[in-house]
């Protein structure tokens, strides 16, 4: 079913003096951000390395957390836009109808059983997550992941429901 690690959250920038960094979680639910020990965090580049949590803390409603050998605010500068991947079994639970987003990248776009592209990638949007599409014709379209546009999801067969074919013209 994928990629076994689950891209949970974004690493943004330092906070304070002790090398904490502020955390952009993917949704909502992040309290199984505390009980992690080992993360693997994800550069740009695709390169993946597993590091230790060394704290976690809430402050003003936003997770923050500090990793091992970053003990300083320079130093854990260097974590700023990696990727926080975990095992699939300590990411956040699902609720019903929610999906890991990192199931939904691959999926081919299907409409009347023809396929229309595929789901290269995802983009947090002002009012819900955003499926970068891959058309047939090569273009990239940004399509909300809100009902009004997607219907069925199967994440075991790979394929998205897309109701509204028209935005991808």
């Amino acid at each position: 079913m994928g990629d076994p690690l689950i891209w949970t959250a974004t690493i943004r920038r330092p906070f304070g003096v002790e090398g904490e960094v502020k955390v952009h979680t993917h949704n909502s639910e992040f309290n199984h951000l505390a009980k992690l020990k080992v993360v693997f965090l994800r550069s740009a580049d695709g390169k993946t390395r597993k590091l230790a949590v060394a704290g976690y803390r809430v402050v003003g409603g936003e997770p923050l957390m500090r990793f091992a050998g970053y003990e300083n605010p320079e130093k854990a500068r260097e974590l700023s836009g990696l990727h926080i991947l975990v095992e699939r079994s300590q990411a956040s639970p699902l609720r019903k109808g929610e999906f890991y987003t990192a199931d939904l990248i691959g999926c081919t776009i299907m409409s009347q059983g023809k396929a229309l592209g595929e789901v290269v990638s995802t983009v947090d949007g002002a009012q819900a997550l955003l499926l970068e599409i891959k058309g047939l014709d090569e273009k990239l379209y940004l399509v909300p992941f809100l009902d009004h546009y997607i219907g069925a999801v199967d994440v075991t067969a790979h394929t998205i429901e897309l109701l509204t074919p028209w935005v991808l013209a």
